[in-house]
């Protein structure tokens, strides 16, 4: 079982209740990555949603096979594959994430965490409300790059 303070930890869940961590707790995984290691493809199933305990993930476009883009590096305490959760058709990620360093992580399964959300609406709700932040950060940074190449 992951401690309430690693989980406090993570941005996302930091404005979560003692007893919203202690479900989520009961269903944290943890894995290690090493440097390059790819965590999922860009196209991949989106099973999991991932937070960073150590290290850093670099946020990856495929131009060509040969040739990544890096759009973001995300690093600790932070979330990505969010798909995993808004993406309800499809379940794809839309980048590819890879480790940058030795690195690890917390990952849930998208499947279990809204099973939890089906029993604690307000755990959901605040959830949710988080990984909207996220996102439209996400969308602004990447518009700032499009205008830097393109403007």
């Amino acid at each position: 079982m992951v401690e309430l303070d690693d989980l406090k930890s993570i941005i996302l869940l930091s404005h979560l209740t003692d007893p919203m961590l202690e479900k989520l707790s009961d269903i944290t995984l943890t894995a290690e990555y090493s440097d390059g290691d790819y965590i999922f493809r860009d196209g991949d199933y989106a099973r999991y949603l991932y937070a960073i305990v150590d290290g850093k993930v670099g946020l990856e476009l495929e131009k060509t096979t040969n040739a990544p883009v890096m759009m973001d590096t995300i690093s600790r305490g932070r979330t990505f594959g969010f798909s995993a959760l808004v993406d309800t058709e499809q379940k794809k990620y839309t980048t590819s994430a890879r480790a940058i360093g030795d690195t690890r992580l917390f990952s849930w399964e998208g499947t279990e965490l809204e099973m939890l959300f089906y029993q604690d609406y307000e755990m959901g709700f605040l959830f949710m409300k988080r990984i909207a932040k996220i996102a439209k950060t996400r969308l602004q940074i990447r518009n700032v790059q499009f205008l830097d190449i393109y403007g």
